[in-house]
């Protein structure tokens, strides 16, 4: 006990001496002091000592001090006190040459806080302020991503009237051409692009004047705006900047009909930021709906809101959760229900009863396959062959002769007891080429063969195998199936589409004619990419969907609403949208794809009902 006492004082009498010894430096020393803190991002000390300054050393008279002690706060997310010490700078020294500062810092404070009017008026503040070519760009990117999230038309009013400086001039004219876009008016849209001097429009807004100008050569219809809120940043940061991609290539590509803009909201994957931009989403009333998030939690944290903003998710969560947020909608099938479309496929539309399942049996390749297998049971069949593995499959001879023996076992009048079923196969590296002639002693060619030598007999007695594999397992389950001689039809899933290795010749020609379903009619074009790669697709169609909405004048959070509930179907270039379920929000539409001749072929769309063959939705 006393140890522990001597120990505390100890700890004590240190912090103590060293806070005592910063507290008698003199000011420049501190200050400097100070200011590496706040360079090497310990803002809480530098916080602290900015603080000291002022009081100990400045009496609250030091600009510089207070300055750094705003960003100090700004960095800790005090936004409220940050605000406060920049107002007292500027109220207290409305020259110094801290002023420029404190007006950029006052608009980062408001943009970060979803406010772009105010931020919008603080930056063209500090516009005349700045000499340096460089720093003036930055703060001309912050103003244009203002413009992009939409200034309140009456602040424009007012800042035009005030504002003497013409390129702040041609920066509020131009704005005021934008929100008249937004409004939908052609007249407003005219006489704004024609009040702007271009010699005074700096060049990061030469887009934005061009394609205002180009919209006025065709009739002018009001644009949607959608939020988009992806993880751009963080773990998950490689689906939300392809799904992004997705949507920039649609916007290049579909230039002239498009009536939709996108406001791009970075989550970095977080629940808590996920929850904070719908705040800000809810509150800016010219955002009609949200396309995303990506990731399981956002997802999970958007269910329990009451928004009155659609949101639309790109990719589903977990099975039933439409069921319970009617105001997600689900743009993608999720994978219970890819499962459920493949045994359908198999047994309703195939026609198909022997069934054989050779599946991972943990993880969520295990829930997928006990929903196929739970809609197999639902429609009448089970399967004559049910086989799991659990580790890396590199030798899966147990699982695959255990289904030769149930297809042997379908073959009428088949001998008890055949020494076939006896066969060994050794591990086998899947990275190169395998012949059979490796692990069984074969007879001359010569010699007659019987139906006891089954490494050579072809087996049709099961009509198809299901193989769910996970990511990187190809090269291992795509070259050992071969070996045993299954005239089947291979069905599996999009972790089989990695055309790189699926066309190799110890693969690609031994599955001739395997079905694939997916959420998206295209392949993984190279080992390098993994199953999300389909995100850039997707984006692709999901624009295309809310476009088909859009140009029938349909802006208003409602009115958008009750047209995706009462939507029928959406049929674009790389996947399907038909809503079902109870709150006809979930996508319940799959495409149906067949490998042939080192290549992938559409056959269809499959809901469950019928095969919608990939020519006849055009």
């Amino acid at each position: 006990m006393n140890y522990f006492k001597i120990s505390f004082i100890t700890i004590l009498t240190i912090s103590f001496g060293h806070a005592g010894e910063i507290d008698s430096l003199p000011y420049y020393q501190k200050f400097n002091k100070s200011v590496e803190f706040y360079q090497q991002g310990r803002y809480n000390l530098a916080l602290n000592y900015f603080k000291s300054i002022l009081v100990n050393k400045r009496e609250y008279r030091d600009p510089a001090a207070q300055l750094l002690m705003a960003k100090c706060q700004y960095n800790l997310a005090m936004f409220d006190e940050a605000q406060r010490s920049c107002k007292s700078l500027l109220s207290n020294y409305p020259n110094s040459p801290y002023q420029m500062d404190a007006f950029i810092l006052m608009g980062d404070i408001y943009l970060k806080q979803g406010r772009p009017t105010n931020a919008f008026r603080y930056y063209l503040n500090a516009r005349p302020l700045i000499d340096d070519l460089l720093y003036l760009n930055i703060i001309d990117q912050r103003l244009y991503n203002c413009i992009g999230i939409g200034i309140k038309e009456e602040t424009l009013e007012g800042l035009l009237f005030r504002e003497k400086n013409s390129f702040n001039r041609s920066i509020i004219n131009l704005t005021r051409g934008y929100q008249a876009w937004l409004n939908g008016d052609n007249y407003d849209l005219d006489m704004m692009i024609n009040e702007i001097d271009t010699f005074y429009l700096p060049g990061q807004f030469s887009g934005i004047y061009g394609a205002l100008k180009n919209i006025l050569q065709e009739p002018l219809k009001r644009p949607i705006s959608i939020a988009v809120v992806l993880p751009l940043t963080g773990y998950d940061k490689e689906k939300g900047q392809s799904y992004l991609l997705g949507l920039s290539e649609y916007l290049k590509t579909k230039a002239k009909l498009q009536f939709i803009r996108f406001l791009v909201y970075d989550s970095a994957g977080s629940s808590v930021n996920m929850l904070n931009i719908l705040q800000q989403v809810e509150s800016n009333g010219q955002i009609t709906a949200m396309l995303g998030p990506l990731t399981k939690d956002e997802i999970l944290s958007l269910s329990g809101s009451n928004s009155s903003v659609p949101i639309l998710v790109p990719k589903s969560a977990l099975p039933g959760l439409a069921d319970v947020a009617e105001n997600l909608f689900f743009l993608s099938p999720s994978n219970k229900t890819i499962a459920k479309r493949t045994a359908q496929m198999m047994i309703k539309e195939l026609n198909f009863e022997n069934i054989a399942v050779l599946s991972p049996g943990d993880g969520a390749t295990k829930l997928i396959t006990d929903s196929f297998l739970y809609e197999c049971h639902q429609l009448g069949i089970d399967p004559v062959s049910v086989e799991w593995y659990i580790e890396k499959p590199e030798n899966v001879s147990r699982q695959m002769k255990n289904i030769r023996r149930n297809a042997w076992a379908l073959v009428p009048n088949e001998e008890e007891n055949d020494p076939s079923l006896n066969l060994e196969i050794d591990s086998l590296d899947a990275l190169f080429d395998v012949d059979v002639t490796d692990f069984f002693e074969l007879p001359p060619e010569e010699d007659i063969m019987d139906r006891k030598d089954s490494a050579k007999i072809v087996l049709e007695t099961i009509e198809a195998l299901y193989i769910p594999i996970r990511p990187d397992e190809l090269t291992y389950i795509g070259t050992q199936l071969p070996l045993y001689n299954l005239n089947t039809v291979l069905f599996g899933n999009e972790n089989w589409l990695d055309m790189t290795l699926l066309n190799k010749e110890v693969i690609g020609p031994h599955i001739s004619g395997m079905h694939v379903i997916s959420d998206v009619n295209s392949a993984i074009s190279n080992g390098d990419q993994d199953s999300f790669s389909n995100y850039f697709s997707l984006a692709q169609d999901h624009a295309s969907f809310i476009q088909s909405i859009s140009s029938q004048n349909i802006w208003k959070r409602r009115q958008f609403l009750d047209k995706l509930r009462n939507h029928s179907s959406f049929y674009g270039e790389h996947t399907s949208i038909i809503f079902f379920g109870k709150n006809h929000n979930e996508n319940g539409s799959a495409q149906v794809l067949e490998y042939s001749n080192n290549r992938l072929t559409n056959l269809g769309i499959y809901d469950g009902v019928k095969l919608i063959d990939s020519y006849e939705k055009r």
